[in-house]
């Protein structure tokens, strides 16, 4: 018998996944025998390696797919399992005990074993050269040097993510094994490696970061080496402003790591190379670490000095306002924030963090009523149910809001009037949230709200008038039912049955079930929704 069966398949997978591995068995190739499992290509939109591992007993599955790659058990993993369930003998010969077997073998046997295998095999010899590399007494460094420069690309095919980081990570295990004992030798090395696989992260897809987390990776075993066997500090930091100005964007690279490293020479080396480039160019890079440079060798005034020198919105106002806020000085965070707001001179999405910060400083000096300005000349301008609960709550904490809420509305009828956007809907929430339910079913009966208002005004309506109710909800299922999807259908069946419960508290249940009927009968070509349907028991 297998390890594993197809209920295990299922229950890893799930009913769907399961259901669409089925339709994969006979894309499966190149099934082989793993320690611990198997291994195989499943070809789909892609070809993908897929394997199956036995651990402890219970069935695991990994897959180079997207899915696979976020830790799912996908249907390539189904359709692996399927095909060795399929073809496995029904005597299958006991496990041998492989370790134990070559442990009888002599070296000289082994040895040719090895080297026969590694004639066709690139990731078994990569992994020789890189052990004779860096085991034997004296370390390889050309051999090193070679083997790094190969993770030079100029781009991944979607798909060959896994395999780049997989001989990535190879290279740099070889050179992590060397750090405690050769790190002058290894660092130029990991330079070199940061570089290459930093530039390869860029160069894929890359949706699930692989590549990004072996150029970390390569990152954090410079800075281990550099910590064994310290760099030269100014050589040290002429290379990292050169690296972060002309270098790949990945990794990324904090200043604050490796202040410790610099020292003064070095930070003196980083400053020199900033103000060298800084006449040549003024890209973000630049901006970047002129930022950083300052933000850790000098004071709050020194960094607001660096952001004020280009102010290009309303977040550059805001970064100087929370670092003078951080600093106690909150009367020149108001400034900044109130000049931010001049120069914007609109409102929109971009102002709406500052003036939200500004609120914020306003109240925390006790200026209310400068809060309460503002946030009614925010409401006004756009208004929205957020800002209408920000209003709300500043207003009432000084005791105004009887005033200002009929105010507010006012304002939410007169653009609902003008078919302003989302104006009606808007009222009809802030409604709907201050329990009058009443008023919103009078706000969603005057004017075209979307869908999902109506449906949220019918639940509270349906409380108290099921009847109304029911005449919001009949039509959003021909719509649903229109949209051809499972996932479709599923809601209409949900609405259907909450339309079964208004139908019987008013007891119109006939009415209810010649609808059913009907409706059943204009989509009866519709299998998959008298399915669903049926489940729901209508």
């Amino acid at each position: 018998m297998a390890w594993f069966s197809k209920a295990d398949l299922r229950v890893l997978a799930g009913d769907r996944s399961f259901e669409r591995g089925l339709g994969y068995l006979a894309a499966v190739t190149n099934v082989g025998s793993l320690p611990d499992g198997v291994v195989g290509t499943v070809h789909g939109t892609a070809s993908y390696r897929a394997r199956l591992r036995n651990v402890g007993g219970s069935l695991a599955g990994t897959c180079s797919c997207p899915y696979g790659r976020e830790g799912a058990f996908c249907k390539h993993c189904v359709a692996l399992g399927l095909r060795v369930l399929t073809t496995e003998s029904e005597s299958p010969a006991q496990a041998t005990d492989m370790r134990a077997f070559l442990e009888t073998l002599d070296r000289s046997a082994l040895v040719d074993l090895i080297w026969q295998q590694a004639q066709d095999d690139a990731a078994l010899y990569q992994r020789l050269l890189l052990f004779m590399a860096t085991e034997s007494a004296r370390p390889d460094s050309s051999v090193l040097g070679v083997q790094v420069d190969q993770l030079k690309v100029d781009w991944i095919n979607y798909g060959d993510e896994d395999a780049y980081a997989a001989n990535a990570t190879a290279v740099l295990d070889a050179l992590g094994r060397l750090i405690p004992t050769r790190s002058e030798v290894v660092q130029p090395l990991l330079r070199r490696a940061l570089t290459h696989i930093g530039a390869a992260a860029s160069a894929c897809e890359d949706v699930t970061g692989t590549v990004v987390a072996v150029a970390e990776r390569a990152w954090r075993l410079y800075l281990d080496s550099c910590r064994l066997v310290p760099p030269d500090q100014a050589e040290l930091g002429r290379w990292l402003v050169d690296f972060h100005l002309d270098g790949p964007e990945w990794p990324e690279v904090e200043l604050d790591e490796v202040v410790d490293l610099l020292g003064e020479p070095g930070l003196a080396a980083y400053r020199l190379g900033l103000e060298q480039t800084g006449s040549k160019r003024n890209d973000w890079r630049f901006r970047w670490l002129r930022e950083q440079f300052v933000a850790a060798t000098g004071g709050t005034d020194e960094l607001v000095a660096c952001l004020a020198e280009q102010l290009s919105g309303p977040h550059d106002y805001v970064r100087i306002a929370t670092l003078l806020r951080e600093d106690g000085r909150l009367d020149e965070a108001v400034e900044w924030l109130q000049r931010g707001h001049r120069a914007e001179g609109r409102w929109d999405a971009r102002s709406y963090g500052l003036v939200d910060l500004l609120v914020e400083l306003h109240q925390e000096c006790g200026r209310d009523s400068d809060a309460l300005e503002l946030l009614e000349a925010k409401f006004t301008d756009a208004p929205a149910e957020d800002t209408y609960r920000q209003w709300r709550e500043a207003a009432e904490r000084v005791g105004r809001w009887q005033h200002l809420r009929e105010q507010a509305h006012r304002v939410l009828r007169e653009r609902a009037e003008a078919r302003a956007f989302r104006a009606a809907e808007t009222l009809a929430r802030i409604l709907l949230a201050e329990g009058d339910i009443e008023a919103s079913w009078q706000v969603v009966q005057r004017y075209r709200c979307d869908e999902s208002t109506r449906l949220a005004v019918a639940d509270r309506r349906a409380e108290t008038h099921p009847a109304d109710a029911i005449a919001i909800y009949r039509p959003v299922v021909d719509t649903a039912i229109a949209e051809t999807n499972k996932h479709s259908y599923q809601r209409a069946a949900q609405l259907l049955t909450t339309l079964r419960d208004l139908h019987s508290r008013i007891g119109t249940e006939s009415d209810f079930e010649a609808d059913v009927r009907s409706l059943k009968d204009a989509h009866r070509r519709k299998r998959s929704l008298l399915a669903i349907l049926a489940d729901q028991g209508l």
